[in-house]
């Protein structure tokens, strides 16, 4: 393992300076990369609505929002009537609990769909954030 001097302690400026170009071009690097990736993780919301209805799966376990708004619908899904998700679907119960809590108390809502992938045809759920 190469233990890393500071420059006004290193015994040959060559060397140190070639580490420290190193750590500087590893640096940029990284920074670099995280601002590329940025805007990778953001993905598309409904704004603040409230739930008009909440659907359950017909021998399925899924479950769907209607808002009585426009569904915001980015993957072009093939049924956008409503917010979809699944049990499979990463963070469901955790999903269909903070619907039913918005639903049952009149507070409003901000579904959080992927841009890119659909649950029964509809956008799917990949968050929710009830507000007070």
């Amino acid at each position: 393992m190469i233990k890393l001097q500071s420059y006004a302690q290193c015994a040959d400026p060559t060397l140190c300076s070639l580490e420290m170009k190193f750590r500087y071009d590893w640096t940029c690097a990284l920074l670099a990369a995280i601002s590329l990736t940025g805007n990778a993780c953001a993905q598309s919301n409904s704004g603040a609505v409230s739930i008009s209805m909440i659907r359950t799966g017909w021998g399925s376990d899924t479950f769907a929002i209607e808002t009585g708004q426009a569904i915001v619908n980015p993957a072009h899904c093939s049924a956008p009537d409503a917010y979809m998700a699944a049990i499979s679907d990463p963070g469901y119960k955790t999903h269909y609990a903070a619907a039913l809590l918005a639903f049952s108390t009149g507070k409003n809502l901000t579904v959080i769909v992927s841009d890119t992938e659909c649950t029964g045809g509809r956008p799917r759920i990949i968050g929710l954030h009830v507000q007070k």
